[in-house]
Formats: structure tokens, C-alpha cells, sequence
């Protein structure tokens, strides 16, 4: 019989581990009202524009028959096996029947996922007359519009050291025997701080690859990062230095809802849709798909969000409802969309719903690393003063500067060298644009020899998402400034960057709420998040091999 959840040790623990695993480690806290954070102009450096997506025509449909937890619901949250795998195939007999209804009709109606357990429904491609025949239909209780979602993170860092991971972990709890349903990118399933925890996996995008990692299709070295990171958040173990996640003892099911998909300028782009997220969470709940939930995951953590979209009623958030019915408790992050966020937004989706656990990200560094920067022109001084250090630890670095364009950015390495096979960046500070900036472009300029990696924009300290070679600074700089260098380098006039050694600084802003991270009333007059956790430079697993072979770590915000 399925029993109406326990507020036991276990379920202690589900609470606990939802309060810091999605992003950070220690120490969450109810919200309370957020203090000036971390430099805003520096964290919109990081996180730069969005990538347009398109996903017309695509729609979520939602039918009036109800859905496996609609029905365990009414029985005041009990049903036998028997009776769910009945129910889920009298719900699938009836979609059955709509859509061969609706073909009759002249509807072009052919689901790209659908859904009986915690909806009941399908999404699809619709035309026009397609889109008017189902939503005007009976049986049809609503229709939304499918939109992107991409992965709640900022940047990356390579400082790992065992001082930064003390606290990540719940006295006398490891999680063993709980099961952390994970919906993100794929996992590289081969580093070795992942292995004790993983399962078997669930594609939704590429169905059959065990929901791997996966590579940029047509750029190499830029594999799927963001599962591989979270996954190391929840549950790694014998990590360097003593490292480990919240709960090295939990269970990973890794379900792969977003990764590498075409974008609406001809490339790729890491990204899901609400149509993914919700075909995730039908997963999660029934992982072997024989429509009886008492295999579900306890907890989904969902690793992506969709901005500006609280919406307490929207497809997302009946999915969140549907699943909590299940017995699973949905962890979902805040949003990029607070002050420092591409442009000022709301609670993302599915933060909005009523039944989603909320989490922010603060800042809990107690110190952050700075340099003093010195740009000249000639004899000419154009800039001294101590910058924040955004990438990694150093030592005193002077090169002269070369401005790389937006169309080399975003070519992959290959951006970095000339036509006759030299490199463009060798020996000299690289100076990438803003805007499409992405921690594999950084790691692309020093692999090509660039010894200092300047950003038009001010960056926050220690922020950035790299693996670069030790002593290779990544420093922001003010655009003004910027201005200045670019034009007088195509003036013919030489600039020469000097970077001094690295000074610690005290963090002001160790105890306050991010200021990339979302908060404030979901749509629906909700007040969100719930929780607030460390989110700025936690440590963990990263995707791939290092150049000398060894496996990757980092810390991501």
C-alpha cells in the first residue's frame, strides 16, 4: 500500500540534503531579506546573453482524463501496485484513442513525449489547424505553448582545496539508501568521484545512450558539463584533498533532460524544454516504466530552469504537483534572473510552483582573491588599480594585448590560430568580447598559448568557470576601459597588460543572497525561495580529461 509520506530520519535527511545540494553546500537558511551582493556588473560579465532558442509550433497539451497522481490522490494517497499499472494504462488507452480521434479529424498530432503519471497529456509539433482542432476538442483541458529552459549556473573556477568543502556534509547522514533522481546534461559516467553513486541512466534527448555526456556536435572539447557538476554536488566521494559531496552515499539517477541542441542562429546550445523537464519527471517517478511508482526516486533535482516563467498553474508547475502526489520532492533552483542576470527578471520556472522546494545562492566565501592590473600604451599609464581575479591563482604576468573578435569566440580553438596553422594569441594577452562568453572559450585561448585571458566586462572573484594551465590570470576588465584598448589598437598603438600577484580579500559579501540569483513573488503572489544555500565557488566534479590525463575538478557558481 502506498502510505502518505514519513516525517521520519529519512525524510530529516530529504529535507536536509534539498536545503544545500542544489547550490551549495552548507549552512542553508529560511530566506530573509537580501543584502547588496557581489558585484553586479561583474556577475552580468559571466553570465552574458542567453542564446536564442526556438520552439515554435511545440506544444504541451493537457487532457481531462486524470493522471496516476490524480487518481493515488483521491484515495487519500494510497494505491496497491495492482491498481497503478492499471490506472496507467487506462490512461494511455484513453490518449490512444484521442489522438487516433483527432487524426480522423485532420489533426497532425504525432507526440514527441507523453505523459500519464504525474499529467496526463503529450507534447507535440502543431500547425495551425492542428493547434485550433485540439484546443477547441472536449477532452482537452488545457494547452501551453513549450518554452527553453538552460542550466541554473553561472561560471566555473579549478580551486579545489579541502578548506573549501568543509561543512558539505550533514553530521551522521550520507545518504545511503536515498535515490536522487538528477535532470540535467548528460554525466560523464567515467570520473571516478562518480562512479560508487551512479545508475543506469535516462536519455529523453538521445533515447539509449545512458544519459552520457555528450559532445558539442561540431566543436571539439566542449562536452556537456553541467550534470557531471551537479551530480558531484550531491554525491561524490573520494575526492582530492578529502573532497565529497552533500550525500556520497546517495544513489545518482541521472535523467537527461537538457544537452546540445540546435539553436535559433544555426549552432548549438546547451538547453532543455518544459516539455523535456516534464518528460523527466514522468521518468523519475517510474523509472522502469511499468506504470507502478513505488520505484520512484525520493528526491528529482532538477538542474535547469525556465526564466521569467513562476507560473503557479503552468504545465511545470502541475508537473511538480503531480510528482509531490508521488511521493517525490522536487529541489529546483531560484533562477539567474535576479539583479545580475542577463536582464532583470523573476522567480524562474518551475521555482513557481507551489509544491517546488526553492533554493537561492549566496555567497558563503569568507575571502576572494584580487590583483593589481596595470595597462599601458607606450610610456602612457591607462589603467592601475586591484581588479578581482576571475579565473586562476597566479603568479605576476606581462603581455602585450590582442583583441580576439566575436565570430573567432565562438569557433572553438580553431578561432585561435591563423590560417597558416600559427597561433594568433601565443605569448599575448587574449582579449575576448563579451556577451557569448563561455568558460570552454577561456580554456580554448590558453590552450593556444594565450599566458593572460583579459574579459571586456568586470568579472567577480574567483568566479570563473576554467581548468587553464596554474598561473594563467583571467582578469575583467572595466568596458570603458576596454573601449580605450580597442581603439587604440586598431590605431596601430601597442598596449601591454602587467597582472600582479594574487592579494586575499575579505568577501563582503559572504553572507548575502547572489545577486545573479533570482528572488522575490513567483506569478502567482508566492513568496520565493524557501531556502537560501551557499552557491558561489562550490567544488566539484568535472567532465573529461585534463591534457596530462589526470580527471577534472572545479567549482561552479
Amino acid at each position: 500500500m502506498r502510505m502518505p509520506r514519513s516525517h521520519s530520519t529519512a525524510g530529516s535527511f530529504v529535507g536536509l540534503l534539498a536545503a544545500t545540494l542544489l547550490l551549495g553546500g552548507a549552512g542553508a537558511r529560511a530566506q530573509e531579506t537580501p543584502l547588496p551582493s557581489l558585484d553586479e556588473a561583474g556577475w552580468q560579465g559571466v553570465l552574458g546573453v542567453r542564446a536564442a532558442v526556438s520552439t515554435a509550433q511545440r506544444y504541451v497539451v493537457l487532457l481531462e482524463e486524470p493522471s496516476l497522481a490524480a487518481r493515488v490522490r483521491a484515495l487519500g494517497g494510497q494505491a496497491t501496485d495492482a491498481q497503478m499499472r492499471g490506472w496507467t494504462r487506462d490512461a494511455v488507452g484513453v490518449q490512444e484513442q484521442f489522438l487516433a480521434r483527432m487524426s480522423a479529424a485532420g489533426a497532425r498530432v504525432t507526440p514527441d513525449h507523453r505523459y500519464v503519471r504525474v499529467l496526463n497529456g503529450f507534447s507535440a509539433r502543431l500547425d495551425p489547424t492542428s493547434l485550433e482542432l485540439v484546443d477547441g476538442d472536449r477532452e482537452v483541458a488545457a494547452v501551453y505553448p513549450v518554452r527553453p529552459a538552460f542550466p541554473a549556473q553561472t561560471a566555473e573556477a579549478p580551486d579545489v582545496t579541502p578548506s573549501a568543502v568543509r561543512g558539505l556534509e550533514i553530521p551522521g547522514l550520507d545518504g545511503a539508501g536515498v535515490t536522487v533522481a538528477l535532470l540535467d546534461t548528460g554525466i560523464d559516467p567515467s570520473h571516478p568521484y562518480l562512479r560508487r553513486s551512479l545508475l543506469p541512466g535516462i536519455d529523453l534527448i538521445n533515447p539509449g545512450s545512458g544519459a552520457v555526456a555528450q559532445p558539442h556536435p561540431t566543436i571539439p572539447g566542449r562536452p556537456e558539463r553541467h550534470g557531471t557538476e551537479l551530480a558531484g554536488i550531491v554525491s561524490g566521494s573520494d575526492g582530492p584533498g578529502g573532497l565529497h559531496g552533500v550525500a556520497p552515499g546517495a544513489s545518482i539517477l541521472p535523467v537527461r533532460i537538457a544537452g546540445w541542441q540546435p539553436d535559433a542562429e544555426g549552432g548549438y546550445t546547451v538547453y532543455s524544454r518544459t516539455d523535456q523537464i516534464i518528460a523527466g519527471l514522468e521518468a523519475a517517478v517510474d523509472p522502469n516504466e511499468d506504470g507502478d511508482t513505488h520505484d520512484a526516486a525520493r528526491i528529482a533535482l532538477v538542474g535547469v530552469v525556465e526564466p521569467y516563467a513562476s507560473f503557479p498553474d503552468g504545465p511545470l508547475s502541475r508537473a511538480v504537483a503531480g510528482a509531490t502526489q508521488l511521493d517525490m520532492l522536487v529541489v529546483v533552483p531560484a533562477g539567474n534572473d535576479g539583479r545580475a542576470g542577463p536582464s532583470y527578471g523573476s522567480i524562474a520556472g518551475p521555482s513557481g510552483a507551489p509544491a517546488a522546494l526553492t533554493v537561492a545562492a549566496a555567497d558563503g566565501r569568507p575571502a576572494t582573491p584580487t590583483v593589481r592590473v596595470q595597462v599601458r600604451a607606450g610610456l602612457r599609464v591607462l589603467f592601475e588599480r586591484p581588479l578581482p581575479l576571475g579565473g586562476a591563482p597566479m603568479q605576476t604576468v606581462t603581455a602585450s594585448v590582442v583583441p580576439v573578435s566575436r565570430a573567432a569566440a565562438t569557433k572553438g580553438i580553431a578561432g585561435f590560430f591563423r590560417a597558416d596553422g600559427t597561433s594568433a594569441v601565443a605569448g599575448r594577452a587574449a582579449l575576448l568580447p563579451r556577451g557569448r562568453l563561455t568558460e570552454e572559450t577561456v580554456e580554448e585561448a590558453t590552450t593556444a598559448g594565450a599566458p593572460m585571458v583579459l574579459v571586456d566586462g568586470r568579472l567577480p572573484a574567483g568566479a570563473f568557470s576554467l581548468d587553464v594551465p596554474v598561473g594563467v590570470p583571467v582578469v575583467g576588465l572595466p568596458s570603458e576601459l576596454v573601449q580605450v584598448i580597442r581603439a587604440m589598437l586598431a590605431g596601430g598603438v601597442p598596449v601591454t597588460v602587467a597582472v600582479g600577484a594574487v592579494e586575499i580579500a575579505e568577501n563582503d559579501a559572504g553572507t548575502s543572497v547572489a545577486a545573479f540569483s533570482s528572488r522575490g513573488l513567483a506569478f502567482g503572489g508566492g513568496l520565493k525561495p524557501e531556502l537560501v544555500a551557499p552557491g558561489v565557488a562550490v567544488p566539484t566534479s568535472e567532465p573529461g580529461r585534463a591534457e596530462d590525463g589526470d580527471v577534472r575538478f572545479g567549482t561552479v557558481s
